[in-house]
């Protein structure tokens, strides 16, 4: 069940209706939402619910013995136990096709063929979001900057909730759960429902209208087949996706964002104009936020930041981990050493200078040209399959022997569209989305009515975000 479709239309009405009515009673409230999320989950498979279950109570429960824990070293065992845990299913479900198909490709190089088994490890939908959001609890209660909760109940909704379990935003435990408490004492839900359609409008307007479109007419054509089409038309793809994963990652969070305002929630924004970014440092604290301060606040500071050992082998572990994070594959950790890299010299620079140089005019627009093409260079080995799809892309793309383009008007005018509308403020777009919420309400259902048959007109069918695969 995904956002674009009519069983979640109905699945969200009932969800809106409940917490409306609920919204005074607030275990019964919470008890909904709760079975809604899990509804929500089990209609991917019901043997995910398990493993969202079990990675719930695993940390719910280390928590609890890490705050009742006197000694240092009973804290530390606990905290680990949940980590080890956490992070050993998510490798099991993510890694473990991964590193099989690597032994059996090595033992056939080495002359020993091993029969591969047919049986292939199916990965939970979300695995990764909700892993590292259950983790942001049990560390946080660790480093003593959340209080632990007494209930499983609202330390289940936080996890599971379901605008966030398949794609983020990557929600901080103390952030979720202070909402929760504010509406204990007696505070009602803040809901703004007006406000949160118009964002659920925003993200399916960017996932139908760029994402789908983009993708289909333009980058899919010429990853499935690079040597049929000229070095024009693969650039333009490398673009195209650029464009795309933007629209589509960015779209969810909208629709993620807009859904938990209609039911009284608050989330993160997770995108601030990423490719205006002037260096891959500034790209990382403008691209997909919520992840990377995840990596940022848990991993590099815990490996010792930039005050304690190696800070460029603190920052390739951490890139490095930020690819593998994306998939089990040898072209994301290649992604992650590039970039990892890049931002180690960077680093370097600002140490040379001994400060950090503002820039402007000439030199500011020529920066962030260099970043975006690095991006986009590098979003290649994001695309492909395996560095030897990645390969064969480049190749066809030197080559210059195919001539088969099929350009489509639509798809080059949503790319050229979606990069002039990533020029907007963020400020200015937040702005207008609260303009629009505050029409009356008559005209704001007809450019509901009005989106929601343009939309269907330009669907092509339900395409997953791409995030599901992560």
């Amino acid at each position: 069940m995904t956002f674009q479709t009519f069983h979640f239309l109905v699945f969200f009405l009932a969800v809106f209706v409940l917490n409306t009515a609920l919204a005074r009673h607030f275990t019964a409230r919470r008890l909904m939402l709760v079975a809604a999320n899990y509804y929500f989950y089990m209609c991917w498979d019901v043997r995910f619910a398990v493993v969202l279950a079990g990675i719930t109570c695993v940390n719910y429960l280390c928590a609890q013995r890490i705050e009742v824990a006197g000694a240092q070293p009973a804290r530390k065992f606990w905290v680990w136990s949940a980590v080890a845990g956490s992070l050993g299913v998510l490798a099991y479900f993510k890694y473990a096709n991964f590193f099989l198909d690597s032994t059996y490709a090595l033992a056939h190089a080495l002359g020993m063929p091993i029969n591969q088994p047919l049986l292939r490890i199916v990965q939970p939908v979300g695995l990764s979001f909700f892993t590292f959001q259950a983790l942001t609890y049990t560390l946080d209660v660790y480093r003593r900057q959340c209080p632990p909760t007494r209930s499983l109940l609202d330390y289940a909704l936080f996890v599971s909730f379901f605008p966030t379990l398949l794609s983020g935003p990557i929600t901080r435990a103390r952030d979720f759960l202070g909402q929760l408490a504010r509406m204990r004492g007696g505070g009602l839900p803040d809901v703004r429902a007006d406000e949160g359609l118009v964002l659920v409008l925003r993200g399916l307007i960017k996932k139908v209208v760029f994402a789908d479109m983009i993708a289909l007419h333009l980058v899919n054509p010429a990853f499935q087949n690079p040597a049929n089409y000229s070095p024009l038309f693969l650039m333009l793809a490398l673009y195209g996706y650029t464009v795309q994963i933007y629209m589509d990652l960015s779209g969810y969070t909208d629709i993620a964002r807009g859904i938990a305002k209609m039911l009284g929630f608050e989330l993160p924004r997770n995108f601030d104009r990423p490719y205006l970014a002037p260096t891959i440092s500034n790209f990382w604290q403008r691209w997909h936020i919520s992840m990377s301060s995840f990596f940022r606040d848990y991993l590099f500071f815990s490996l010792g930041g930039s005050r304690e050992g190696n800070v460029y082998r603190n920052l390739m572990i951490t890139f490095v981990a930020i690819g593998a994070w994306h998939g089990a594959g040898w072209n994301f950790i290649v992604y992650g050493f590039l970039h990892g890299a890049l931002v180690c010299w960077e680093r370097t620079q600002r140490n040379r200078r001994g400060t950090e140089v503002a820039l402007h005019g000439i030199h500011l627009f020529a920066a962030i040209v260099m970043t975006f093409h690095f991006v986009v260079l590098t979003r290649l080995l994001f695309r492909a399959d395996s560095l030897s799809s990645a390969a064969n892309y480049v190749q066809a793309m030197l080559s210059g022997t195919g001539s088969s383009d099929p350009w489509y008007v639509g798809a080059v005018g949503a790319l050229i569209v979606g990069a002039l509308l990533h020029l907007v403020p963020s400020q200015s777009s937040e702005a207008l989305v609260r303009r629009v919420a505050s029409w009356p309400s008559w005209v704001l259902g007809g450019l509901v009515v009005a989106t929601v048959l343009s939309l269907l007109a330009l669907s092509m069918g339900e395409a997953p975000f791409i995030y599901f695969e992560f």
